[in-house]
């Protein structure tokens, strides 16, 4: 039957929105390669919806959407976040780092190596999750979604010197940091809410329903930073979910 492989279709257009993103990327087109996160997410969160309408899920397409999920939403913020740090170790505008000579005599700083580190824990993640029966109702550590949603509102920020969120964004300290941290963020074994709702009482969902307001709302003030400030939100919106439940 068609209607089996449109989920697994859908996966492999989520895939190809990652790989179109490190094009646009490579070439300079810095909206764009944010642009494409966004898509993956949407075809990433209609794959496994559409499996479960179409009553289709199986274990090939759970396989299938980590392996995409490791493309878009590990190796392209992990590029964008290399290019960000080339970028402020050697003057580049960010919009031509692609262009740079990295491996000339002198240009290559270790630093550079800090971007490669999200792609690989976003791997190790992705594996995990397949394997980790826990994950039905919430995640353990940060989902690469999260984290490709944040890198690529730093893309946008790294060509925006009007933003406020501009010297954090450039600064060589800031972004390094950032890779180790969510890096381990990643694989934490920190419980984060999933954003599905098995009742819609106020007393089970209040954190999830406050998250869907401030999704709401900060856009409205901040535009595009609101990215970050929204996962910010996201994970201590789940902190204090969980210690509100050991407290119950």
């Amino acid at each position: 039957m068609i209607k089996k492989h449109i989920p697994n279709a859908l996966t492999c257009l989520n895939l190809g929105f990652g790989f179109w993103g490190i094009l646009f990327l490579l070439n300079g087109k810095i909206t764009e390669a944010s642009m494409c996160i966004g898509a993956a997410l949407i075809v990433d969160w209609l794959d496994g919806f559409v499996a479960r309408l179409l009553h289709v899920a199986s274990p090939i397409g759970k396989e299938l959407d980590s392996l995409a999920d490791v493309i878009s939403f590990g190796v392209l913020p992990a590029l964008m976040l290399t290019f960000m740090i080339i970028s402020i170790t050697t003057g580049t505008p960010y919009a031509t780092v692609a262009a740079f000579r990295l491996f000339d005599s002198g240009n290559f700083n270790p630093l550079i190596l800090a971007g490669t580190l999200p792609a690989m824990f976003s791997a190790v993640r992705l594996a995990k999750f397949n394997l980790d029966t826990r994950q039905s109702d919430r995640f353990f550590g940060v989902p690469t979604p999260s984290n490709a949603l944040i890198v690529a509102s730093f893309n946008l920020i790294a060509i925006d010197r009007a933003s406020f969120l501009f010297p954090m964004i450039s600064n060589l300290y800031f972004i390094v940091g950032y890779c180790i941290v969510m890096s381990y963020l990643l694989i934490a074994e920190i419980p984060l809410m999933a954003l599905k709702f098995k009742e819609f009482s106020w007393g089970v969902n209040k954190f999830r329903y406050l998250l869907a307001i401030t999704a709401v709302v900060l856009p409205v003030f901040f535009g595009k930073e609101s990215i970050l400030l929204i996962m910010t939100a996201y994970i201590l919106f789940s902190l204090l979910q969980n210690k509100t439940e050991k407290h119950a």
